[in-house]
């Protein structure tokens, strides 16, 4: 990937992010490139994305361009 992975939008993703997909809200826990330490375990099934977690669906992966995934805000450090 050359570029910076992004939301629909147009914004940067990054861990910790609060976001909605579909109905459900949770957080991005990875962001997941060809870059990444744990690309062995998803590019053969996935390609690149993000894991979420949430208290609705437990851990999600889905791709970067998924239109239902929404950036709320980010996280607060």
């Amino acid at each position: 990937m050359k570029s910076e992975p992004t939301y629909c939008s147009g914004e940067p993703i990054h861990e910790g992010d609060v976001v909605r997909i579909g109905a459900w809200d949770g957080i991005v826990e990875s962001v997941i490139t060809s870059h990444s330490a744990s690309w062995a375990d998803y590019w053969s099934e996935h390609g690149e994305g993000v894991m979420l977690t949430g208290p609705t669906f437990g851990r999600l992966y889905t791709k970067f361009h998924d239109e239902e995934l929404v950036l709320l805000r980010r996280r607060q450090v």
